[in-house]
């Protein structure tokens, strides 16, 4: 710290004492006075190449330490006994520690419970709710929702977690949703991250994060964006009603046309995967628009045919798709 008095030692303008000027005259020599003309600039710190050597190789020991712990925390992550119980963390005194294969866990109006789901991740069950462990083994996990709700968060490869709600399964493709469900069968599912697929009497949907879709005990409905209007999701679910019953409704295929904002695209690429005959009206045209897609003659006239390669080269267009479940990361850290 500078002292409060002047001093000659931090202030050279100042003379000093007998032995200071002494000391000043004979180091004089050592100054270095640079040119008149001379900028002061910071040079950059020059490490030496032994050094540079050295932290790149430390550098990649590191990552190869990281890659190393990946591959064996990944198998072990995926690896389960078959039947082996899921742990179960509740406050509530009158729910088990674990669930066992064949076993339910029913949880009253006050009580909610969190159960590992093996080790690839964590299903809350909510208040009122009733589960049923039908299986679990290394890649293949399943339990029935017999009513209520629940909210899953898993990591792992797409089909290895799945829900059965009576004759339709909910399959996890790496994802995070919530699902809720009757005892008629009726029920909903919101994905919030990844995706899902929903599987009743051979009918197929998928449903991506950011998007909810209904369901009864015979079909899925076609999924909407959360931010759909419900003007846009009612017109949409008279359309599939109608095409379900092998019925065309011009009036209603163009209001949808016309109602369809690009965040609807999820809602109309699934229609016209659902009934490719509707290629030939306005959904098509519309949807096209929406991808940048030029929408030639020949695509869709092969897309009202069925052509699963017309309807690849769209659903390819999807971010995140299905198969790119690893992206969803941070649903290892639930």
């Amino acid at each position: 710290m500078m002292p409060e008095t002047p001093d000659p030692l931090w202030d050279p303008d100042l003379p000093g004492d007998e032995v200071l000027q002494r000391l000043t005259s004979l180091l004089g020599a050592y100054r270095y006075a640079p040119h008149r003309d001379h900028a002061w600039s910071i040079r950059p710190v020059r490490v030496p190449r032994a050094r540079r050597r050295r932290m790149m190789l430390a550098g990649v020991a590191a990552l190869a330490a990281c890659v190393a712990g990946l591959a064996v925390w990944m198998p072990w992550r995926l690896q389960w006994q078959d039947h082996r119980s899921w742990g179960v963390d509740t406050a509530a005194v009158s729910l088990p520690a674990d669930l066992d294969v064949g076993a339910t866990l029913t949880t009253d109006a006050s009580e909610a419970a969190m159960v590992k789901v093996a080790r690839i991740g964590r299903m809350e069950v909510m208040p009122g709710t009733r589960v049923k462990l039908l299986d679990t083994r290394a890649g293949h996990h399943r339990l029935e929702l017999v009513s209520g709700r629940v909210r899953a968060r898993i990591w792992a490869p797409p089909g290895y977690f799945a829900i059965a709600a009576g004759a339709s399964e909910t399959i996890d493709l790496g994802c995070e949703f919530e699902m809720d469900r009757d005892l008629h069968g009726n029920g909903t599912i919101h994905v919030t991250s990844g995706w899902i697929m929903h599987r009743v009497k051979g009918q197929e949907t998928l449903v991506p994060a950011g998007s909810t879709v209904t369901f009864t005990a015979e079909r899925a409905g076609i999924p909407h964006a959360t931010t759909a209007s419900a003007e846009f999701r009612s017109a949409v679910d008279q359309l599939d009603s109608a095409m379900a019953q092998d019925m065309r409704v011009p009036d209603i295929e163009q209001y949808v046309a016309d109602q369809a904002a690009p965040s609807n695209s999820f809602a109309l690429l699934s229609l016209l995967t659902r009934y490719p005959a509707l290629a030939s009206g306005p959904v098509y045209p519309k949807l096209a628009a929406f991808l940048g897609e030029p929408g030639e003659a020949r695509h869709r006239e092969a897309w009202s045919r069925g052509s699963v390669h017309a309807m690849n080269l769209w659903w390819e267009q999807m971010p995140r798709p299905p198969k790119a479940w690893w992206l969803n990361w941070r649903d290892a850290l639930g």
